[in-house]
């Protein structure tokens, strides 16, 4: 009979300093982004001052949004939006009204 390795908690999302899973993909991707921009706007000739304050302000920004997004939506909540968004705010059924009152046929003489 072969035995299997059990890898526990090999399924579970990535954490770094309070983001989890997609929020810590985001805010990595934003400080990529923020990078590569100031690369560009600095081979452009972009005055230096400016450029590092605009780095700094993006990678505050890029950790920032996302944490509080963490915080405000939690784990599954983010993926909640849209849908919740999209629910019917109230039910509409159309019906007949023949088919709401009851209908009683009287019949005269029995």
């Amino acid at each position: 009979m072969k035995k299997y390795s059990i890898y526990r908690g090999i399924d579970n999302e990535i954490e770094f300093k309070g983001l989890r899973g997609r929020y810590f993909y985001y805010a990595a991707g934003g400080a990529v982004g923020f990078i590569m921009t100031t690369l560009l706007l600095h081979i452009l000739g972009v005055p230096v001052v400016f450029n590092i304050v605009f780095l700094g302000l993006g990678l505050v920004a890029s950790y920032l949004i996302p944490t509080s997004y963490n915080k405000s939506h939690g784990r599954w909540g983010f993926d909640k939006l849209p849908v919740r968004s999209q629910q019917p705010k109230h039910i509409v059924r159309y019906r007949l009204i023949r088919s709401i009152v009851k209908r009683e046929i009287i019949v005269k003489g029995r």
